[in-house]
């Protein structure tokens, strides 16, 4: 498996909006008043904004508790049924309040989350290290560096870890084994991040190995360190509770901005559901017949079936999971795409799969809404409509500007 369940879910829920430079709070103006006054507040540059649209539908309980605060005119929204819901819940302000008194508050609070955090750092070069580790403690956090296996462990055995950055090479053993010989590890579910000059295909391929044994690999970066992608992790983190109840027992929709449901994105233990069915194509089995099985079990038909297909799969170097994916179209099933950044572009899965959609993730809309016609992105994006894919926007909760996008031809939302 290329891609867990879990890290699907993840990127599902993914909150960040892949602006350039890391902006840990997130502004949300939901009306043109409230938008235009906050662009011309000169907002602090941890802050990312957004124009987005309310809607009736959203879970609105602790939706803007933590990295986020919203923002309303309240003569926008009188008359409309989720008014109550911009008055009850905090984190969401009236222009005429001190909205950027909350903005300072959320900023303050992951400031100090962040002061709070130690960070264990793994590294036995001694020049990589203290540059590792002076990088780190730049950020605002406690970095801990060790150069070997016992000093790893007895600063792991003080119970005050936040996160384990590990070098995948070290000099007298790999972390791999180093890792597999502490099972507390496993158990305890310490967050660990892996961080090697090797090529990214050999890093995602310890990822995978170690995320399979049991340990919690938040990633795999190359060198050199990524400061933006450290501390990206690092808020997933920080919205851990908050995330995991966003997730619990969501479903992701796709639906088109008219309102029609195309299909329900899940597990194959999901719960049965009414409408067409969309499964990534990570989690299935490698064979057609058992999902064809599953599919009669369901009192299904192929034709209601789309298979999720993501870069990670290596669909094309996989020969079980490619017959997979073409004995279940010949079958009548549907084809979509899930990006969820623009650093490797399928051209190859595009010319080669028929497929029907192309789902975007939350780290995209940012490079769509910049999107230049020459770029590599520009260019991928006309070949998509120029082979007829409907293109989905990341938006669970109803966020975006509709009439912007559908604009700019995208068909709806997941």
């Amino acid at each position: 498996m290329i891609i867990t369940d879990e890290e699907l879910l993840a990127l599902l829920n993914s909150e960040d909006p892949g602006l350039a430079g890391f902006r840990p709070i997130a502004l949300y103006a939901l009306d043109c008043a409230s938008y235009e006054m906050a662009k011309q507040a000169m907002l602090p540059n941890y802050v990312a904004l957004h124009r987005t649209q309310p809607d009736a539908c959203w879970q609105w309980e602790g939706l803007f508790s933590a990295g986020a605060i919203a923002l309303y005119d309240p003569d926008s929204h009188r008359t409309a049924d989720y008014f109550p819901q911009l008055q009850l819940h905090n984190g969401i302000y009236a222009i005429e309040e001190d909205w950027q008194g909350g903005l300072l508050s959320s900023y303050k609070a992951w400031s100090n989350w962040l002061a709070a955090s130690r960070i264990l750092l793994l590294e036995d070069h001694p020049f990589q290290g203290m540059q590792l580790q002076q990088t780190i403690a730049g950020l605002g956090l406690t970095c801990h560096w060790v150069q070997d296996e016992q000093a790893c462990l007895t600063a792991l055995g003080e119970g005050s870890t936040r996160l384990l950055i590990c070098d995948l090479s070290l000099v007298d053993q790999d972390a791999i084994s180093l890792l597999m010989g502490q099972p507390q590890l496993q158990s305890d579910g310490l967050p660990i991040i892996l961080l090697s000059a090797h090529e990214q295909t050999l890093i995602d391929g310890a990822r995978r190995l170690l995320h399979d044994a049991g340990f919690n690999i938040l990633a795999a970066l190359a060198k050199p360190l990524d400061c933006d992608e450290l501390l990206r992790l690092l808020r997933g983190l920080y919205l851990g509770p908050l995330r995991q109840r966003r997730l619990s027992g969501q479903r992701r929709t796709i639906t088109t901005w008219q309102g029609q449901v195309l299909g329900q994105l899940g597990l194959l233990s999901s719960p049965t559901t009414s409408a067409p069915v969309w499964l990534a194509v990570s989690g299935l089995p490698p064979r057609w017949e058992r999902l064809k099985e599953w599919l009669a079990e369901q009192s299904r038909t192929p034709s209601e079936l789309t298979l999720l297909i993501h870069r990670r799969d290596h669909l094309l170097s996989n020969p079980d999971r490619f017959a997979l994916v073409l004995q279940a179209s010949l079958a009548g099933s549907k084809l979509a795409l899930l990006l969820d950044n623009n650093q490797h572009l399928p051209f190859d899965l595009l010319e080669r799969l028929p497929l029907q959609s192309l789902l975007l993730g939350q780290g995209m809309l940012s490079d769509i809404e910049s999107l230049s016609a020459d770029s590599l992105l520009g260019r991928f994006m006309a070949r998509v409509r120029e082979l007829g894919v409907d293109i989905y926007l990341d938006d669970p909760y109803n966020l975006l500007d509709v009439e912007m996008w559908q604009e700019r031809g995208i068909a709806g939302r997941w």
